[in-house]
């Protein structure tokens, strides 16, 4: 036995406890691997299309070792590893691999032990060699979304799964590290039956011809998740493909069926303006062309060739807010990826607030406005609401908990996702949140983000120190919304009407209290005025005055935002106008049982005093235009303000019952 083999066969005898030590990223925890996948080159044999089956295939991996070597990982789901080899130029050396875990297990993998004469820094070259039935994630009530399906004689992929652990689904066909923390530039060719033609990611270059197969070859050098990545499989009698070369810098294709074309070239007719209207918005876009696929099932946002329902296809809906959706994850989602599920919500929250975008592209900000509300009102009157059928649970977005009802794509990461958008776009201003939006896909460009950087970035283009990080623990990683319970009083003033206001967040105490919150407030009379405030505590009192006269106070009806809040009852507005240059102090309510509103219409000499109906002094209020005075503590009796001003003294009378 030479030295070299001794090496290598002691090598083999450590490595399963070399194995044991490590850890490989879950679908929501990133570690950082000992390798970087840089790049895919697969060889997919479809040869028995359209049974959903792998001939014997082989993906060829380039390896850069970016610390020490000791691992290589790759996933595989329902197919059977042939071969595993190194490949130095011509020459082929055997590799060992071993399963991890079972195929039930969110984390299930195969592990490559490295060779001795690996180093870091050094670029190798795996080759993994695979065959067997290409499968769609696990069953759940009889639904199968992600993974590998078949529609007829129509075999395609989807890239993640609704209800699997595991969530990449691009595992199912293609033997990959299938995670989005590692992205890679790819090749991928595909043999079929001559009469299929085959949709995929990144520029698609001629076809090959064989007797009776072809071979369609598509790649990028842009890098790209591995979850991101599709085929679609398609008789070439029963689809068409519709090009568009002259309006946008990079091509239009879609793949419809014939008798489907006309309705998708409908559909799509304001396509090359959305691609124009993102880029106004979030910077040039980011790869090789514009893919859609018309699929049974979908939408998903594959990088380049989007998956899109063909029911949605033959409804011929110009505005078309799916695929405006699906487009705007080429920016967010697949140009900057998370580094693992937990940040879901950015590709989602990003993709779904776009759709209101879109329709403020088509008409106007009011159409915002109101594309804003309907997401609003379908979180918290359908997928928020115990009872109903729809009720996921109170969910955050950052890390939400997968349990069912909830999903690995749950309600809250699109619809409440927009709405908090929406008000953080609000807050930091259009110019300074676009700004921010396109930051991203530059200094992120074609790699991966974690919540706490989105949080610094957008930290940089507000004035205002914390406001951004408080943003994000209240709406992204916290769960909930606030309820508002709003008492307003109207007094005349030397501008017309003013309201003094007594708002309070009376949502439960696991939800918190929302100190970030943008609330527009419509004081709606023959002439209604809008004004938008920010929430900054559990009670609060406000003072608005050059209003007109207003009877009735509205919320979310305004000009400026929609904010996720839903109001306790209707607001209360005291109907008595009080004439300022007689009384210099208004209490609201009486009777009152957890708290007055004091409000102050004029200077005062002193401190407020507070006394009962036995003359005993109860306590002082500080000189504020307006303050709250809780009265769960009073007893229940009558009490006397006495308010000095201009070396006069007037006494307001006011009711506490319980």
């Amino acid at each position: 036995m030479n030295t070299r083999t001794c090496v290598a066969l002691c090598w083999l005898m450590l490595w399963p406890s070399i194995l044991c030590g490590q850890e490989i990223s879950s679908p929501t925890l990133y570690r950082e691997q000992s390798f970087d996948v840089l790049h895919y080159d697969a060889m997919l044999a479809l040869d028995s299309l359209p049974r959903p089956v792998l001939s014997t295939s082989v993906c060829t991996w380039q390896v850069w070792w970016r610390r020490d070597p000791d691992t290589i990982r790759f996933h595989l789901r329902s197919l059977s590893v042939e071969q595993v080899e190194y490949l130095d130029g011509v020459n082929a050396y055997p590799a060992e691999w071993y399963a991890r875990g079972t195929p039930n297990d969110a984390t299930f993998h195969y592990a490559v032990p490295a060779l001795p004469s690996h180093r870091r820094g050094d670029t190798i070259v795996l080759r993994i060699t695979y065959r067997g039935t290409m499968t769609g994630e696990p069953t759940r009530n009889g639904f199968s979304w992600g993974g590998v399906q078949q529609e007829g004689s129509i075999v395609y992929a989807l890239g993640v799964g609704f209800y699997n652990n595991y969530v990449s689904a691009t595992q199912h066909w293609l033997a990959c590290y299938d995670h989005p923390s590692d992205k890679a530039t790819f090749r991928l060719r595909f043999r079929v039956p001559a009469s299929y033609v085959v949709a995929s990611n990144g520029e698609e270059l001629p076809p090959t011809l064989g007797a009776g197969w072809q071979v369609f070859t598509f790649q990028s050098e842009h890098p790209i998740a591995t979850y991101l990545l599709t085929f679609a499989a398609l008789p070439q009698s029963v689809v068409t493909t519709l090009r568009d070369t002259t309006s946008l810098p990079v091509p239009i294709v879609l793949y419809a069926r014939r008798s489907d074309s006309l309705a998708t070239v409908r559909s799509f007719r304001l396509l090359p303006r959305m691609v124009q209207t993102y880029q106004r918005l979030y910077g040039p876009y980011p790869f090789e062309k514009v893919g859609y696929v018309m699929t049974q099932k979908g939408a998903m946002e594959h990088q380049t060739m989007i998956s899109y329902p063909t029911s949605l296809a033959r409804s011929g809906d110009t505005v078309n807010l799916v695929a405006a959706h699906e487009l705007a994850h080429q920016w967010f989602g697949d140009c900057v990826t998370p580094y693992d599920f937990r940040d879901a919500w950015f590709n989602e929250s990003f993709a779904t607030f776009s759709e209101s975008l879109w329709r403020e592209e088509l008409g106007g900000y009011s159409a915002y406005l109101d594309e804003q509300q309907r997401k609003i009102n379908a979180y918290l009157n359908q997928y928020a609401k115990p009872g109903n059928p729809a009720f996921e649970g109170v969910l955050t977005m950052y890390d939400f908990d997968r349990t069912p009802p909830a999903s690995n794509y749950p309600h809250v990461i699109y619809e409440k996702g927009a709405a908090v958008l929406g008000m953080l776009r609000w807050l930091m201003g259009d110019s300074a949140f676009f700004g921010w939006c396109r930051y991203l896909m530059q200094r992120y460009r074609f790699g991966n983000i974690s919540i706490d950087s989105l949080e610094q970035s957008a930290s940089a283009f507000v004035s205002m120190a914390g406001m951004v990080p408080t943003f994000f623990n209240e709406w992204v990683r916290g769960k909930g919304w606030a309820v508002l319970r709003i008492e307003a009083v109207r007094l005349e003033s030397p501008h017309g009407w003013k309201a003094v206001l007594s708002v309070t967040q009376v949502q439960p105490d696991s939800l918190g209290i929302y100190t970030t919150l943008p609330v527009e407030l419509s004081f709606v009379g023959k002439d209604t005025v809008h004004r938008t405030v920010v929430l900054t505590a559990r009670e609060q009192t406000i003072e608005l005055d050059s209003l007109n006269a207003f009877s009735t106070l509205a919320v979310n009806i305004g000009r400026r935002v929609r904010s996720l809040v839903l109001l306790s009852s209707n607001p209360v507005v005291s109907e008595t106008a009080v004439e300022t240059e007689q009384k210099p102090l208004v209490i609201y309510p009486s009777p009152a049982s957890e708290r007055v509103l004091i409000i102050m219409t004029r200077p005062l000499d002193a401190p407020i005093a507070i006394y009962d109906a036995r003359g005993v002094l109860v306590q002082t209020v500080s000189q504020m235009r307006a303050t709250l005075l809780p009265t769960t503590d009073m007893p229940a009796g009558i009490y006397y303000a006495v308010a000095h001003t201009n070396k006069q003294q007037f006494m307001v009378p006011f009711v506490v019952v319980h």
